[in-house]
């Protein structure tokens, strides 16, 4: 059995001048979403990866992204460190 799907609400797209080196001049685009407990994230990707696609290949690309995102988080989150 597989984990449970997850909904997540996409809140926000904001297109802004990246700030990383080597993309000075180009876009990111800034998506913040909701998980089902309220809680706000965002992610960021290169604005070419959406520009010019379609609404549904976009939505693909965020997705991904966020799924992304969640797995790499979720590995520590429960974890416990002494200090």
């Amino acid at each position: 059995m597989g984990t449970p799907a997850r909904r997540y609400k996409i809140i926000d797209m904001t297109v802004i001048p990246s700030a990383e080196p080597g993309r000075i001049g180009k876009k990111d685009v800034v998506i913040t979403y909701q998980d089902e407990a309220l809680r706000v994230r965002v992610v960021t990707l290169p604005y070419e990866d959406i520009e010019g696609k379609s609404e549904e290949e976009q939505l693909k690309v965020i997705t991904e992204a966020i799924r992304a995102q969640e797995a790499e988080r979720s590995r520590f989150v429960g974890r416990e460190i002494t200090i």
